[in-house]
């Protein structure tokens, strides 16, 4: 078990927030929202502290539906949605408000089986503006097929590990009572602090995904070094892994990303790495990368 702040880090601009560097050209100009002021953000208040427990008391402990064979149970109520100009729209769960967005060919009197993306925004970034620049960015718009939703709770600032776990189930079981979700067709994403539960989830859960898309995170920083082999060797199933790191980033130092990823190749995990010359800051550009890998992922 091991302990990692990260809210000195988030205290200068972009350090471990989930905004975009380029916001503005890669979004196209969507009017989705200006990125937070993390630099005069007030984290005084943040519980940054990343703590995994990957005990067997834990490991694969998920709703026994997503164990279940074929696409699973389609909806089973009539959700209201009002959808802003660019087709995203806010959703309530048991334990947190979060956005959604559906692809065009969804519909909802005759649902099908569709996968979902579930994806989580860095410190001090909130869910809308995770959504528009990371879950469904501007230039995947018109061709999105999956459902994608960005879990809010943790509007402002970051994620506690494996706690806010909790927050995510109770998104996740509530869009699937709206829309029709492929249960083996799941994704988890994060960026930076959402990288780092969606690193927890997947390893103490892996049954669940059908993979992960991961930008400037690493495993070490969760686990602690010495326990990423036991860690991968737990996974229920060697899901797939796409994973986006900066050469350049000081918060998830690339020596580390490469050194977790070569241990997933050795254990056995479809597992991709992309370096690019990135500081710490995400972009759209990475996420319109990482979200054409799962095209045909799916777990077993």
């Amino acid at each position: 078990m091991m302990s990692l702040r990260l809210a000195v880090a988030c205290m200068s601009l972009w350090a471990c927030g989930g905004t975009d560097a380029g916001l503005s050209s890669d979004r196209g100009g969507d009017g989705g929202g200006d990125p937070p002021d993390l630099a005069s953000a007030d984290l005084s208040g943040v519980d940054a502290t990343v703590m995994v427990d990957l005990s067997s008391a834990v490991r694969d402990a998920s709703p026994p539906d997503l164990y279940g064979t074929g696409p699973g149970p389609g909806p089973t109520q009539t959700c209201t949605i009002t959808k802003d100009t660019n087709g995203f729209f806010k959703l309530t769960s048991t334990k947190s408000d979060y956005i959604a967005r559906l692809p065009a060919s969804y519909s909802v009197s005759n649902p099908q089986p569709t996968r979902l993306v579930v994806s989580l925004h860095g410190c001090g970034d909130t869910a809308l503006n995770h959504a528009t620049w990371a879950a469904v960015p501007y230039a995947l718009r018109n061709t999105q097929d999956y459902i994608a939703i960005s879990v809010g709770g943790r509007d402002g600032s970051c994620w506690t590990v494996p706690a806010d776990s909790a927050i995510v189930d109770a998104a996740i079981q509530h869009v699937r009572s709206c829309f029709y979700v492929h249960q083996k067709k799941i994704v988890l994403a994060g960026y930076s602090s959402g990288g780092d539960l969606t690193y927890s989830m997947s390893m103490t859960q892996a049954a669940r995904w059908a993979g992960i898309l991961i930008e400037h995170s690493d495993l070490t920083q969760n686990v602690g070094a010495s326990k990423v082999d036991s860690v991968l060797a737990g996974a229920a199933w060697k899901l797939n892994v796409s994973i986006r790191a900066g050469d350049n980033d000081t918060i998830y130092p690339i020596a580390t990303v490469k050194s977790d990823f070569n241990k997933m190749v050795a254990a056995g995990f479809p597992a991709e790495l992309v370096e690019t010359a990135d500081t710490h800051s995400g972009t759209s550009t990475d996420w319109e990368a990482l979200l054409s890998k799962m095209g045909t992922w799916q777990a077993p």
